[in-house]
């Protein structure tokens, strides 16, 4: 399957999926359980905030949090697809002198939607704390992760991110 055929299915299944009821009573809740949602937010958590903050954003990389070939979109519409490629950029951003090497924050677990059985998207807001030891504001960011469980564990199979603009469309 080409990778935008893949994209193509992502942006599918996020269509079909809005305005959907997120109510458990809903079909839906048939794919999902309070461990799977438990599991997955602790993910995100770790990849998102503490390996971050560690400037260890790598190990949120590892095979068995990541699928080999997922799909990276950054901030500035770059994108790589494999985690060992983006572990590698994302290690050199969190190296001495790199842009990222003094850089804290914390997230949030906006939306998390179960598609069907070993499916999952979730919408997650990163806030910058600080550079440097400064506060930081202003530069949040907001990503779609799309993830599956495979061999028992839940794996990012592509994420897209995109700052946060001061004045942003399309709020809820």
């Amino acid at each position: 399957m080409s990778k935008f055929c893949l994209v193509g299915i992502v942006i599918a299944m996020i269509g079909l999926a809005h305005g959907q009821s997120t109510d458990k009573t809903d079909e839906r809740s048939l794919f999902w359980s309070e461990q799977d949602a438990t599991a997955i937010r602790a993910l995100l958590a770790e990849g998102f905030e503490t390996d971050w903050n560690n400037h260890q954003p790598a190990l949120a990389a590892t095979p068995d949090k990541c699928a080999d070939d997922a799909i990276f979109i950054n901030t500035t519409g770059g994108w790589l697809i494999g985690c060992q490629k983006w572990a590698e950029l994302i290690t050199r951003l969190h190296a001495p002198g790199g842009p990222f090497h003094d850089h804290t924050r914390r997230h949030a677990v906006e939306e998390l939607r179960f598609l069907r059985p070993g499916v999952a998207i979730a919408v997650v807001k990163t806030f910058d704390i600080k550079h440097g030891g400064v506060p930081a504001r202003g530069e949040d960011t907001r990503g779609l992760i799309v993830l599956s469980k495979e061999d028992g564990h839940w794996k990012a199979q592509a994420l897209a991110n995109a700052r946060i603009s001061a004045t942003p469309q399309g709020n809820r």
